[in-house]
């Protein structure tokens, strides 16, 4: 009797946990940078911060920030920096009949210059016809840019 009763305790439990998961509630997509307040030289040690305008895919799309990644952990992968802006929308829409003019969103992120070597902004734009990656890429030195005088 009390195998039976264990038994059937386990069976019960194991049934009254059912855990409906539709998967996430939203889906992230990243989005096309169109403008930045990227200096035109950094100061050694100083913090700046960046702001970063990026384009919405749609009207349902939500703006929810920016991601800004350093391509590694090397002195050179430091002074690489992807940017991109990121946007979700409700992961069970599958057509947006919603309408807007005004899909740039604004957003920011920090960052302290180390090191007197250039760094390179990769921008996100989109994808090609094969499905990879397009950046505008934006190099800003470090220090203070030597004028430049005419050739005679």
């Amino acid at each position: 009797m009390k195998k039976f009763l264990f038994l059937f305790i386990a069976a019960l439990s194991l049934t009254a946990c059912e855990i409906d998961d539709d998967g996430p509630g939203t889906v992230q997509v990243i989005a096309e940078v169109v403008d930045t307040t990227l200096p035109e030289s950094f100061e050694e040690g100083k913090l700046y911060d960046f702001k970063i305008t990026y384009l919405l895919p749609d009207a349902c799309h939500t703006g929810i920030g920016v991601q800004a990644m350093r391509e590694g952990s090397g002195e050179v992968e430091r002074r690489k920096i992807y940017v991109a802006g990121v946007a979700s929308r409700p992961a069970n829409q599958t057509t947006c009949n919603l309408e807007d003019d005004n899909l740039e969103v604004e957003g920011s992120f920090s960052m302290r210059i180390e090191g007197d070597e250039p760094y390179t902004f990769y921008l996100w734009t989109g994808v090609d016809v094969d499905g990879k990656s397009v950046y505008n890429e934006v190099v800003v030195p470090v220090g203070e840019e030597e004028p430049t005088t005419p050739e005679e």
